[in-house]
């Protein structure tokens, strides 16, 4: 499919000094609901450094696994996913194409995952130009998610919900969002309210559901408390109401470099458990399942 692999773009419209503000990423999440397993593989190029993010969630047990890996890696371009990394640390590896399916190798000391994910929903697109802004997101919100996974030596199968998205642009030195992605067997769904530098908004809702996505309200609001972060929340808009229970939550501080930092990324991530209604061309769309919550303030 189209925009898969590495998209070539010019900041030049943007200043001299816009190359600092490009990046580029993809991104697979998998959740195991009857291992209770969460699992974020994430490769993201970005000025003045690339790294490699890997993340395991148990969250029957609460145990947490991260690793990050600064540094370059290797990506395609073309139609379809193409992306290498590798060092003293382990390799990942993400391949394929929508249209297949993907693949995603990672082994590292104690984490080892071969997983294959395919679609059940189709692409969402979403493209933000402005004066200082030519971002592009495309995302894939319902995949079926079946391998092996394995963290300290103790794993086995792994058959569940997957993600995948594929972001690129000259992104904003400044960013705050409220994003929450969900998984139900009536519904998945993306709920997004972010302010860019200055106050530019950026946000969208919908639903991929009875075979076909579905735009809902936008912008929604979180009443989500930062300040209360293990406390039920809801997320709600005209046509939307979502109670979110936390599971389990961590709070991440990534500075580039760690004096002076370019790159200062302070975000809370959630595990929940989702429980509300959509209201799709007038009628109800119940929404029980698992999601997952990311609140960030971000220089980058």
């Amino acid at each position: 499919m189209k925009d898969e692999g590495r998209v070539s773009y010019s900041s030049r419209r943007y200043g001299a000094a816009a190359f600092m503000r490009r990046k580029q990423w993809w991104y697979f999440e998998g959740l195991d609901e009857t291992r209770k397993l969460y699992f974020v593989f994430l490769a993201l190029e970005a000025v003045p450094m690339s790294y490699v993010s890997l993340k395991v969630i148990d969250y029957k047990s609460g145990k947490r696994w991260t690793e990050d890996h600064f540094g370059r890696f290797d990506s395609a371009p073309g139609d379809r996913v193409d992306v290498r990394a590798n060092g003293k640390w382990g390799f990942l590896r993400f391949s394929g194409r929508a249209e297949d399916g993907w693949r995603i190798e990672v082994k590292t000391r104690r984490l080892k995952a071969e997983i294959a994910q395919r679609p059940e929903a189709e692409l969402h697109a979403n493209n933000l130009l402005t004066k200082r802004i030519d971002y592009s997101i495309r995302q894939f919100i319902k995949n079926d998610c079946q391998g092996e996974l394995a963290l300290d030596g103790e794993g086995g199968r792994f058959s569940g919900y997957g993600y995948h998205e594929h972001n690129w642009g000259v992104q904003p030195r400044h960013s705050t969002a409220h994003w929450l992605h969900f998984w139900s067997p009536a519904a998945a769904g993306v709920i997004l309210s972010c302010h860019y530098d200055e106050g530019l908004p950026h946000h969208y809702s919908f639903l991929w559901t009875g075979g076909a996505e579905k735009i809902l309200y936008s912008p929604a609001e979180f009443l989500f408390d930062p300040a209360d972060p293990d406390k039920p929340w809801k997320v709600a808009s005209p046509d939307l109401l979502i109670e979110a229970r936390p599971i389990t939550g961590h709070k991440t501080r990534i500075r580039v470099p760690p004096l002076l930092p370019y790159l200062d990324v302070d975000y809370y991530e959630q595990l929940l458990e989702v429980r509300g209604r959509a209201i799709v061309e007038g009628k109800g769309v119940p929404i029980t399942g698992m999601g997952k919550l990311d609140f960030n303030w971000n220089r980058w």
